[in-house]
């Protein structure tokens, strides 16, 4: 199995919370964070994969110790692990697409998406719940903050594939918004623009083959 070949490669904390987990997914999920984290750190950026070591900021966050100029976030979803790398702070999001409940919605959103939000139908409404969830879970990703802010203290307007957030904060930031398959959707924030394709997808034997190569 590859659990033994890519767990030499974890931390014995990661190691750890993974052996807490009740489900199989989960620490599934788990591991496969840490590895494509670290994959894909060490591809981007020229660095063993046993010299990245992780921390997490006082929020959670997760972040690579002595290496100021790395950037990681990582979100999972379904049969799905999602990571975005950069020399600058990223956020990124993704989400398997399943029933929806406006009511949820009400209190996620802000008043001015949940007003959109609700002028839609069928397919189309699905489809714009989960890109404002995804957006705005990138967002607090980006900012580190973790559940300390609240999903309603900030909105996006979306016109035309054009992504507009309104907070009071003064950083210029750019957004990725699109589709895995028919019923995942993923979102990036950056404050760099981000181009569609830079993401890309890699097989767990890609990974796999690529440790194979490296003593932990």
């Amino acid at each position: 199995m590859y659990h033994s070949k890519l767990t030499a490669f974890i931390s014995n904390d990661k190691k750890n919370k993974l052996q807490r987990f009740h489900f199989k997914e989960d620490y599934k999920r788990g591991l496969l964070g840490d590895i494509l984290a670290r994959y894909l750190i060490s591809t981007h950026f020229n660095i063993a994969p046993s010299a990245i070591s992780f921390a997490n900021n006082s929020y959670g966050k997760p972040f690579v110790k002595h290496l100021p100029s790395v950037f990681f976030n990582v979100s999972h979803s379904g049969n799905y692990v999602f990571c975005g790398v950069s020399n600058t702070e990223i956020g990124v999001d993704i989400e398997k697409h399943h029933l929806m409940d406006l009511d949820l919605a009400q209190h996620i959103f802000s008043p001015e998406e949940y007003k959109q939000l609700v002028l839609l139908t069928g397919r189309e409404q699905a489809d714009y719940f989960f890109k404002l969830w995804t957006l705005k879970e990138a967002y607090i990703k980006y900012l580190g903050m973790g559940l300390s802010m609240s999903l309603q203290s900030f909105f996006f307007t979306i016109h035309d594939g054009s992504i507009q957030l309104h907070t009071n904060q003064q950083d210029t930031l750019y957004f990725l918004s699109t589709h895995l398959q028919k019923h995942y959707s993923l979102a990036c924030c950056a404050n760099e623009p981000i181009e569609a394709n830079a993401i890309e997808q890699v097989s767990l034997q890609t990974i796999v083959s690529f440790f194979s190569n490296w003593k932990a």
